[in-house]
């Protein structure tokens, strides 16, 4: 990341006399960054130009230069001494015109300066006019000038190392004792004296424990045989021995009683069926009685519509829609022109009177340009009905969208109820339109 960096310049010039004025001006600045610490033991890239007339004046002589910080992060410069860009240091004709000091900085020691300062040159390098002037007897001295306002304080330096110790002073007057302090560690032990002479012995102390057993000696030889001794009691009987080889097979004996009937075990699989048997003759026709709203045709049954007492309902299906007015519907369940009451005709559903209607709609719209917007209508009395079905807010393009609308509704009259679509052009779309009769 580049960082801001602050330059503070101070401009001297090591002329002394005619005869002794070099063509180089002394430049020192301190270098700090962006939290004001010292750029320390740096290396870093300069730029030096001398400007002519004003601060943006033509460049009369340009140089670059590298060098490096100290601890304190104080670099200096010898302007005249660098790698000459253009222009000839010694050939300014310091007292043409009035001269502008521009320094270009790039502290990571390259050649992008990120740093710019521009300062006039006021009376100091003008030394340099005097060697090249012509005139060897110097001018009055002018007036003093105003003292300038004074310069940011530069950096703390570093602690000087310290200095020799000076001479004791005189001894001063002994204090009072004080207290004895804690008694230190004990000292070494010390070398052993020499043996005093032996003492008279004292009286026999009480007898000690036994020592150890020693080891046992050496077996001796075996002594001659006794006489025989009277028989012991019969000792345990052995472990059983293993199992000999089965001897060969007897004669079968007589055959014994036959034992009782077990259980009966489980069923078995069933067979495989048999051929099927003729038919039998047919039986008697049944009779048959339609109801309300139902017709009997031979063996067809249908329905009529009619006053039900069941109540009405219907539930049709909403297509992908590019027109606007009422917008086609198809009945889902059951599909036929009349669902349990309620006539559907194509694009609109019958409502009959004196019946209250929930009406619920719901749209799953997708992949849509612009908005578009859908309301339920009262076809026979021309009245809107519900809140509209609104999607694309400003016309913006929808991708996947839901929306749904519900209301209540009871007619006088027999009403065609509608979907009329009010805004919009082609539109993908997946809808439904669910009415019941609830009271």
């Amino acid at each position: 990341m580049k960082k801001l960096y602050t330059l503070i310049a101070a401009l001297f010039i090591t002329a002394i006399s005619l005869a002794q004025s070099p063509s180089k001006i002394s430049y020192q600045a301190i270098i700090r960054d962006v939290n004001n610490n010292l750029l320390t033991n740096q290396s870093i890239g300069t730029q030096i130009s001398i400007l002519q007339g004003s601060s943006s004046g033509t460049a009369v002589y340009i140089e670059t230069q590298n060098a490096s910080t100290n601890m304190n992060g104080l670099v200096t410069l010898e302007i005249g001494t660098g790698t000459p860009v253009s222009g000839d240091f010694s050939t300014i004709d310091w007292g043409a015109d009035t001269f502008f000091l521009k320094i270009e900085t790039d502290p990571s020691g390259g050649n992008n300066y990120t740093i710019t300062g521009t300062s006039q040159m006021l009376s100091v390098p003008y030394a340099l006019y005097a060697k090249s002037s012509g005139s060897s007897t110097p001018g009055p001295q002018g007036p003093a000038g105003l003292d300038g306002a004074d310069g940011l304080d530069g950096a703390t330096g570093a602690m000087g190392p310290q200095g020799p110790a000076g001479s004791d002073g005189a001894d001063g007057l002994d204090g009072a004792t004080g207290p004895m302090g804690p008694q230190g560690p004990a000292g070494l032990d010390g070398a052993d004296g020499l043996d005093g002479a032996t003492g008279p012995m004292g009286p026999q102390g009480p007898a000690g424990l036994d020592g150890a057993d020693g080891l046992d000696g050496a077996t001796g030889p075996m002594g001659p045989q006794g006489p025989a001794g009277l028989d012991g009691a019969d000792g345990l009987d052995g472990a059983t021995g293993p199992m000999g080889p089965q001897g060969p097979a007897g004669l079968d004996g007589a055959d014994g009683l036959d034992g009782a009937t077990g259980p009966m075990g489980p069923q078995g699989p069933a067979g495989l069926d048999g051929a099927t048997g003729p038919q039998g003759p047919q039986g008697p026709a049944g009779s048959y009685t339609a109801g309300t709203g139902i017709s009997i045709s031979g063996s067809v049954i249908s329905a009529t519509g009619g006053s039900s007492t069941t109540p009405e309902y219907a539930y049709a299906y909403i297509a992908n829609s590019s027109t606007l007015g009422p917008q086609t519907l198809t009945s889902m369940f059951p599909a036929s022109t009349y669902v349990n009451g309620v006539v559907m005709n194509g694009s609109s559903i019958t409502l009959h009177a004196n019946k209250m209607y929930e009406v619920t709609v719901a749209f799953y719209i997708y992949n849509a340009t612009g908005g578009h917007t859908f309301k339920m209508k009262d076809a026979t009395n021309s009245q809107y009905l519900g809140t509209e079905i609104y999607f694309g807010q400003g016309g913006s393009d929808v991708s996947y969208n839901m929306s749904t609308t519900n209301f209540l509704y009871k007619p006088t009259t027999d009403v065609n109820l509608e979907l009329e679509k009010t805004q919009g052009t082609d539109v993908n779309l997946i809808g439904k339109i669910v009415v019941k009769e609830i009271k």
